[in-house]
């Protein structure tokens, strides 16, 4: 019994000392300024797509659109300059599990490589991640020449999102100014 007790406070002990880096970086977080939208230098790109959903990243935000539901079902922004630094951006990619959104920070000169932020898309948390990932980890991109974006003015509900297959046009942002 004693082996037993001393077994489980040392497991404790080692899992506070290595640090399950469970602490969150929600603080970072910060609401889409759809209004902001007009004054973007781009449209914006898109880090995942399906069938069923697309992951936009723009000026003013992340986000995850299904296009069933039509409906955003991951919305957020993250402050880069408390997340990376100074003029640096965040970059986002899908994890291959599809539950979390990676967020890597670069510059016009530099990247961040020693850590990133996970963003958890089913409760909307963030945390830092220190550990390196590769390409297996990630969900593979879409094609980036292809012009699945468009939009008639630079308000965030004009953005409209086309599939690959198909010419009728989705609106991720209607009624959101």
């Amino acid at each position: 019994m004693k082996k037993m007790m001393l077994a489980i406070i040392l497991s404790v002990f080692a899992l506070t000392v290595t640090g399950c880096n469970n602490r969150d970086y929600n603080d970072l977080l910060t609401e889409p300024q759809y209004d902001q939208a007009e004054y973007r230098a781009e449209i914006g790109n898109l880090f995942y797509e399906t069938e069923d959903k697309v992951g936009i990243t723009t000026s003013f935000g992340f986000f995850i659109y299904s296009l069933d539901e039509d409906k955003l079902i991951s919305a957020f922004d993250l402050d880069e300059t408390k997340a990376f630094g100074e003029d640096f951006f965040a970059d986002a990619r899908l994890s291959k599990d599809e539950k979390s959104i990676y967020l890597f920070g670069y510059s016009h000169e530099k990247t961040v490589d020693d850590y990133f932020y996970r963003y958890d898309v089913e409760y909307g948390n963030l945390y830092k991640e220190e550990e390196a990932l590769d390409e297996n980890d990630l969900y593979p991109l879409p094609d980036q020449n292809r012009t699945a974006l468009k939009t008639g003015s630079w308000k965030a509900e004009d953005l409209a999102y086309y599939k690959e297959d198909k010419g009728t046009p989705y609106y991720p942002f209607k009624g959101f100014n």
